[in-house]
């Protein structure tokens, strides 16, 4: 890792992971998929909810063993190093990277991406696999 931030991202990954699971990331359960996005229109509630909605139902997929949709999230103990400028996170835990590409190229994947595309105006794309 390169700085602080870095480091702190990849903690915030498996303080997750762990949250979500009860205890540190096991066997079954050792990739993880962290996206955040940022709005195109941030004051727009309609287009804010409608991505909401569209981030909550991926978690329905098969291959998805944990979803978790939030919000940014800043306390003053770690404000200064905590990126707080997206719109929503979403994580999903699958048990290998295999179980994560079955999911990109799934249907319902490829037309969430297709209908809400014009929502965001940035994406990034954080995976983590267990080591």
């Amino acid at each position: 890792m390169n700085n602080r931030r870095e480091f702190l991202q990849q903690s915030g990954l498996l303080a997750a992971g762990s949250a979500l699971t009860g205890s540190v990331a096991t066997p079954s359960m050792n990739f993880i998929h962290h996206v955040l996005f940022w709005a195109k229109n941030p004051n727009n509630e309609a287009e804010k909810t409608q991505l909401f909605k569209a981030l909550k139902s991926l978690g329905g997929l098969p291959m998805i063993q944990t979803a978790h949709v939030g919000k940014p999230i800043i306390t003053d103990f770690d404000k200064s190093v905590t990126e707080g400028s997206y719109t929503f996170s979403v994580v999903l835990i699958f048990a290998d990277a295999e179980k994560e590409k079955e999911y990109l190229y799934h249907p319902l994947h490829k037309k969430f991406i297709d209908d809400n595309k014009h929502l965001w105006g940035k994406v990034q794309v954080i995976d983590s696999q267990a080591i």
